[in-house]
């Protein structure tokens, strides 16, 4: 299974503990918004550009928003944290 997990809090650690265990049995990804953007999860890993580009950030491919709603139904389960 495909699962896409959209984290916008860099401060709350419990996304990425349970983004890390599905990714054991599953194809995860990741994609940071607002001030997760700082965040380096050690999963494939994308940006919100206009985020990224704000923030300084340039460790993460940056998606613009046309990209993330093809991810939106890319993914088979997308969960928004």
């Amino acid at each position: 299974m495909r699962i896409l997990h959209i984290i916008r809090n860099p401060n709350d650690t419990t996304p990425l503990e349970i983004a890390k265990a599905q990714s054991r049995d599953n194809e995860v990804a990741v994609l940071l918004m607002h001030d997760a953007v700082y965040v380096s999860p050690g999963l494939t890993t994308f940006a919100a550009a206009g985020d990224a580009e704000a923030r300084g950030v340039t460790r993460h491919e940056k998606v613009g928003y046309g990209r993330i709603v093809e991810m939106l139904f890319e993914y088979d389960r997308v969960v928004s944290w």
